[in-house]
């Protein structure tokens, strides 16, 4: 309680809304009901804090290694594995290198923000919770469907790219691609379906794979690089130079280049979405 007191003195001091010190729980009570109108907002001016409500909370049935895991592997996907290939053969390497550089520092900023107010206020019903708190419950509304609008059009992306990747080795004149798009949705939906701690446990051996593939690939690319390949060639910056660092794209000289880096934020932006 004494916590709680201090976090709303705190609050307070910012102009923030403070914490429900009347329920152990952080739901709203009966009294803050009272005080919210039609539009969701306290009568007396701040904003219903619907992200302490028991409804739209989260329970926490990870560990932290799971947690962990999931989140450097999240990022190792699609458009990491698949999509760099494509810009880099489109653009150029120091396009991909500065449209990266870029993408990389507002999701770095994205984060360092977030990390800071979890930080400063935990709760429980995530970074939704967040934008319904210090900005405005239609906000927080907007985000979580958007973050729901992210995975239903990322799952059918990333079962395609699957499909297409088995087609190096299973032609699609001899199993078509839909066979294997159908056999991982159902091993996805099955996998959901076990609950979070099978979920992630399964997760974490997944991750841990595509990590290790990973560093797997950066050793074989600097070993190549290096001329341990099969013909002993040391290519080191050879590509830079010839044809060059920047392609051009749609049009020629400084134009074309420019259009060649402005496409790979897209797989830039994509590639840190997982």
């Amino acid at each position: 309680m004494g916590l709680i007191n201090r976090k709303n003195h705190e609050a307070a001091a910012d102009g923030l809304p403070s914490l429900p010190s009347s329920n152990e729980k952080g739901s709203l009570t009966d009294g803050d009901l009272a005080r919210v109108d039609e539009k969701g907002l306290f009568t007396d001016g701040d904003p219903a804090r619907v992200e302490d409500d028991p409804e739209t909370s989260l329970h926490r049935g990870l560990k932290s290694r799971q947690i962990t895991m999931i989140a450097i592997g999240g990022a190792i996907g699609t458009g990491l594995i698949i999509g760099t290939g494509s810009a880099l053969a489109k653009a150029g390497p120091l396009s991909i290198l500065i449209s990266y550089t870029i993408v990389g520092f507002i999701v770095y900023m994205v984060m360092c923000a977030l990390g800071e107010m979890a930080a400063y206020l935990p709760i429980q019903s995530g970074f939704t919770g967040y934008a319904t708190r210090f900005c405005d419950p239609a906000l927080g509304f907007s985000l979580g469907y958007t973050y729901w609008f992210k995975y239903i059009i990322v799952t059918p992306n990333q079962l395609t790219a699957a499909a297409l990747v088995i087609q190096y080795w299973v032609p699609r004149e001899r199993v078509n691609p839909g066979v294997f798009i159908a056999v991982f949705l159902v091993a996805i939906i099955l996998i959901n379906y076990l609950g979070i701690k099978y979920f992630g446990e399964i997760e974490f051996w997944l991750s841990s794979i595509k990590v290790l593939t990973i560093v797997g690939l950066l050793i074989l690319s600097l070993v190549l690089v290096l001329g341990g390949g099969p013909d002993h060639d040391r290519k080191g910056f050879r590509y830079w130079r010839n044809p060059g660092a920047m392609k051009t794209l749609y049009a020629t000289g400084d134009t074309g280049r420019f259009l060649g880096l402005w496409s790979t934020f897209v797989t830039a932006t994509f590639a840190y979405l997982g």
